[in-house]
């Protein structure tokens, strides 16, 4: 994934890079917690520009990630971002009841990855969650039942990341395998784990 990834012009003039303020990997060597954002900005082919969290407008964000785009809206919160690029770039789903899926999603992942840590001692609730996942993934192959991925399957590759480093077995929830494998092998996904080079990781160590 380059610094600045540039597509053109639109109408004549050039456009500015949205921008996301985050730690990573500028001044961190790994993407972290806006992997789904990257993620979702490579999969809609828009240009943007990496800016480090120390940059974040005042008044803009609680803490990074922060994105602002090309009119100077800004957006912060993960789970908000990524909604917000959803429906801007029509990354999150085109019916009804596939946008009502994408955003719960997002939310499902992201308490995926708020009690990742848990699912190591924690059997009983380990089998809930996942269970819960596998219920949610029947007859589907991607999180919202879409025909490619939305915003919620990239912010599921932040949170399995976690789930994974932690060593946690979900290898008896196959629709989840499933889903995991198929995320990993999808082209940006892919492009941006063979972009961990020279000590870049995904997230944090």
């Amino acid at each position: 994934l380059e610094t600045v990834r540039r597509i053109g012009s639109a109408g004549g003039r050039t456009m500015a890079p949205v921008k996301v303020y985050y730690w990573g990997p500028t001044m961190m060597n790994m993407y972290g917690r806006a992997i789904g954002i990257y993620l979702t900005l490579e999969q809609a082919g828009v240009e943007y520009e990496y800016k480090g969290a120390t940059e974040i407008p005042v008044g803009t964000s609680m803490a990074p990630p922060c994105v602002e785009f090309e009119d100077g809206v800004t957006v912060g919160q993960t789970p908000a971002i990524l909604a917000v690029l959803g429906e801007k770039y029509g990354l999150a789903g085109k019916t009804f009841a596939e946008k009502a899926a994408c955003l719960q999603a997002i939310e499902d992942m992201n308490d995926i990855f708020g009690e990742h840590s848990k699912f190591v001692d924690n059997e009983e609730l380990k089998t809930k969650r996942f269970t819960y996942l596998e219920e949610r993934l029947k007859g589907k192959k991607w999180m919202a039942g879409t025909d490619e991925p939305t915003v919620a399957d990239f912010h599921g590759v932040f949170a399995f990341e976690w789930v994974v480093q932690k060593k946690v077995d979900f290898s008896a929830f196959p629709l989840t395998c499933q889903w995991w494998k198929a995320i990993q092998e999808y082209p940006v996904v892919k492009k941006m784990y063979g972009s961990c080079v020279d000590g870049r990781t995904m997230i944090p160590p």
